[in-house]
């Protein structure tokens, strides 16, 4: 690091704060905080939702996975899964939450099913997005270190100055903030990503080096077409994306906030088009600059010497390829990954608890001042909790892997609260008891299949009884599968406990299911898809 990267970066977070700063003047309600008063337009809105629920985990996670024995380029499947997805994501979820106008996703819950339920999704959205959040504030203060050429001592400095600035940004302006260094920080994580790999490329061996190392290590080998027990195959990693999509769009209040700020229906359903036609296929580079990490590393094995596990790779590539300058910017882009997604979740956390306390605790009227006071007390004190919970995962990280801690906080929320938000949405017979049934058996399920390892491994001389086995495979199950695993026991599970007791009123299903919706509803939403689709805007 010398002197022209810290400008770089110093300039960087000038340009951040002075945005934030700007943005601020334009907060003078509720809304305005949680949503940008609804006036976003669709491009704005696509590129926030391309960066909010990107993170260090992913670009460690997916360009560390090519270091690993059997990593390959593969793992792009899960950007594929996550295309798919974008059309039910669209017919599904906009239509119904925009004309409730609703803040928060758990919103929904009550008005399809009860205030337990309501609860019970809050509850689930807030552990996992605060320990989401928490994770990747340390594994950041991993990569930072790394580069900054710090001790292991100054972790805790950078997870506290991390989660302070994502709180600054979103108690001083907002989802207007959010928005707009979005943008920003979109162009330029793009820029720094296309420089690591022309250069790595060219000191590689070029094109032809990077893919016949690639095929000599089996980097671009296929994995199967269907294994439960293979980590990654051609169905897990499609259903990991595909189910992770539907997750984040219509279940996480981080996402969901962000198109709940657009000035209308089509200008959503647009920006989701956008966001998976021309932004995700971005995230198709990943892989690939991991396989360049891959090939660089192995032509200079005194680079390799310095990565203490494969999620080192990113950082000591950066430090050992980029010139001055870029290398700066690259660290800027890195720390602008993290600020965004702790500012979006910052943000959609707190409208989460604000939205529910106004609306479930309080039993008088709120005015506008004491609703925008409230926001920022809540603000504060998310960004507070990120940091002390982010000195907790440091500690879990002295014996756990940053996958291991992200499988620990994060696989028995998301596809659990995708389930129960489906039975919403797809079925009219299922009742706010069959929804918390299935909810709590999904997310059991879970967390148990995992522990079937440990409680019956294959080493416990156990006799080979049916029960064993069965027992022994299932906890063989791939990781990749646990969210698909969470939504379709509750599903299953809710869909049944619901046949064992009344069917819900009409009112709590009428304008409130993807089948009742009223058909003029139906007629607009296909002339403004047509209308997307013949290029207007």
């Amino acid at each position: 690091m010398i002197w022209i990267d810290w400008l770089v970066i110093a300039s960087y977070l000038t340009l951040l704060v002075w945005v934030a700063r700007y943005q601020s003047s334009k907060i003078h309600n509720r809304e305005d905080v949680f949503l940008a008063g609804r006036s976003m337009g669709r491009w704005p809105v696509a590129l926030s939702m391309y960066m909010a629920l990107f993170s260090t985990n992913t670009l460690i996670g997916v360009t560390g996975w090519l270091s690993r024995p059997n990593g390959t380029v593969w793992i792009g499947l899960q950007t594929i899964g996550i295309i798919l997805a974008a059309p039910v994501v669209i017919w599904l979820f906009p239509t119904v939450f925009m004309k409730l106008k609703i803040t928060t996703a758990y919103e929904y819950l009550e008005k399809r099913f009860d205030l337990k339920v309501r609860s019970m999704g809050t509850v689930l959205f807030l552990g996992a997005r605060i320990m989401w959040m928490a994770t990747m504030a340390y594994s950041a203060s991993l990569v930072s270190v790394q580069m900054l050429g710090w001790g292991t001592e100054q972790q805790r400095w950078v997870i506290a100055l991390l989660g302070g600035l994502g709180t600054f940004f979103a108690f001083t302006g907002g989802m207007y903030a959010v928005i707009w260094t979005d943008v920003i920080q979109f162009f330029v994580f793009t820029f720094a990503i296309v420089s690591m790999v022309l250069l790595g490329v060219q000191l590689s061996g070029g094109l032809e080096g990077v893919i016949t190392t690639g095929l000599a290590f089996g980097k671009l080998e296929m994995p199967p077409l269907f294994d439960p027990t293979t980590e990654l195959s051609l169905s897990s990693g499609i259903l990991l994306g595909f189910v992770g999509m539907l997750a984040s769009s219509g279940a996480d209040q981080v996402i969901l906030q962000t198109y709940l700020t657009a000035k209308s229906e089509r200008e959503a359903k647009a920006a989701l088009w956008r966001n998976a036609i021309w932004l995700k296929p971005i995230s198709l580079i990943f892989p690939c600059l991991g396989l360049i990490m891959f090939t660089y590393f192995h032509h200079h094995p005194e680079a390799a010497a310095a990565m203490r596990s494969p999620d080192d790779a990113f950082a000591v590539f950066v430090m050992n390829v980029l010139p001055a300058g870029v290398r700066g910017l690259m660290i800027v882009a890195v720390v602008s990954a993290v600020l965004t997604s702790l500012t979006s979740g910052i943000t959609a956390v707190t409208a989460a608890i604000h939205t529910h306390a106004i609306q479930c605790w309080y039993r008088r009227s709120v005015t506008e001042p004491e609703n925008l006071r409230l926001a920022r007390r809540l603000i504060a004190a998310v960004g507070v909790a990120i940091i002390v919970f982010g000195f907790v995962v440091k500690e879990l990280g002295e014996k756990n892997n940053i996958l291991q801690i992200l499988n620990i906080v994060m696989y028995p929320f998301s596809g659990v609260l995708l389930g129960v938000f489906l039975l919403g949405l797809l079925t009219r017979r299922t009742n706010g008891r069959g929804a918390l049934i299935g909810a709590l058996i999904g997310f059991l399920i879970t967390i148990c299949v995992p522990l079937l390892r440990v409680l019956v491994p294959s080493d416990s001389g156990i006799g080979a009884s049916g029960v064993a086995l069965a027992a022994m495979e299932l906890g063989r199950i791939s990781t990749f599968y646990f969210g698909f695993l969470g939504t379709l026991a509750t599903m299953a599970c809710g869909y049944l406990a619901s046949l064992l007791s009344s069917s819900p009123p009409s009112d709590k299903w009428l304008g409130l299911t993807r089948w009742s919706l009223p058909v003029a509803t139906i007629s607009e939403e296909i002339e403004a898809k047509s209308w997307d689709l013949r290029g207007h805007s």
